[in-house]
């Protein structure tokens, strides 16, 4: 296994994948003792595979396969998900299948039954997922055609979101004034961060002086595991400037660490934060709306004080304005303000004409 150095820096290798007619996978890293590694790794997994007899080869032998090799490169959190939906939901279904004799109207059948119990959104995540797997397989010639092809889409009701106005969350904020726990909701609902930039936000990142935020760093978590990333995107990676409540609020917590540490001082576990928030919002009496739902209420406050699109995007880091408007929801005080512009319109006419 030879290892070059790319023009961009990085050393690329490959290994010769059995049933491809001579095709490779690559792996780049830019080490070259970790790409090597990463090489003599891989070769041993594909060893391991067998791939001896396909037309016997079933669902469930593939899958390990596919989830063990080309889904290596894949961000933790991302396998981890992939590895999810294969498990508990394509597995006990399809696992003693011959792969090479599932057909459109088995996928179709899994699909109906999961749309059962699971919301539109997560049944298109587990066909986009098992279409993947199946078109790997279709590029190593185990199988001829893509059963997930054509497949239909239930239709169902999707996830009603309930966006507080500002009453209701200046109510959440009454309750938290003055503890730590003010920390996470002022962030999400008034800087709007996403839940694990919260969770990996330290107090290096903010620059007191300017009143700045810089979101430099994601914790993630698979499990009880937490992982530390870059931002999800380019754009992700930012530097906002956040209300001045925000910068007194935190001013009153400043330490070292991460702002809102778990009992011990590490880093805390977002979806274990997101159950607690939704038993402190039980514990309040207040209307349940998600964690992550105050990041919408934080983009739909800018529409109804009219921030432009491109300032929006910016600040909630996304990098087109299209998943801006996503987020943002139409309040029954905008309405109202509505109806009374275009009310105002016949008011002039009225007077235009009286005159």
């Amino acid at each position: 296994m030879k290892v070059t150095l790319r023009a961009d820096g990085r050393y690329q290798g490959s290994v010769l994948l059995p049933c491809t007619g001579g095709k490779r996978k690559y792996i780049y890293n830019v080490d070259k003792r970790e790409c090597k590694r990463l090489l003599d790794e891989l070769e041993d997994e594909i060893e391991s595979c067998d791939f001896s007899n396909v037309s016997k080869l079933t669902f469930g032998a593939y899958v390990d396969m596919w989830l063990k090799i080309d889904c290596k490169q894949l961000s933790p959190t991302t396998k981890e998900t992939y590895d999810r939906y294969i498990r508990v939901h394509a597995k006990p279904i399809l696992k003693d299948k011959l792969l090479n004799k599932i057909l459109p109207i088995d996928i179709q059948q899994l699909i109906n039954d999961f749309s059962d119990n699971h919301k539109p959104k997560t049944c298109s995540n587990l066909k986009g997922i098992l279409h993947k797997a199946f078109r790997n397989a279709q590029i190593n010639r185990l199988i001829k055609f893509n059963p997930c092809d054509n497949i239909s889409m239930p239709k169902g009701k999707e996830y009603e979101y309930y966006i507080y106005n500002e009453k209701e969350f200046n109510a959440l904020l009454d309750y938290v004034r003055g503890t730590i726990e003010e920390l996470p909701i002022i962030l999400a609902g008034l800087c709007g961060l996403r839940r694990g930039e919260v969770m990996g936000l330290t107090w290096n990142d903010i620059n007191f002086e300017t009143n700045e935020i810089t979101i430099r760093q994601n914790a993630v978590a698979i499990g009880k595991e937490i992982f530390i990333k870059e931002p999800k995107t380019q754009s992700s990676n930012r530097t906002i400037e956040a209300p001045e409540y925000v910068i007194q609020a935190l001013k009153n917590y400043k330490s070292i660490g991460y702002v809102y540490p778990d009992k011990d001082g590490n880093v805390t576990n977002g979806k274990y934060y997101g159950n607690k928030f939704r038993k402190m919002l039980k514990k309040f009496k207040l209307p349940h709306t998600r964690f992550h739902d105050l990041r919408h209420f934080n983009a739909t406050m800018m529409l109804k004080f009219d921030i432009p699109d491109i300032v929006a995007a910016k600040l909630l880091g996304h990098s087109k304005t299209y998943m801006t408007k996503k987020y943002q929801h139409v309040q029954k005080s905008m309405e109202t303000k509505t109806a009374k512009a275009l009310n105002s319109i016949v008011q002039i006419y009225v007077k235009s004409d009286v005159k």
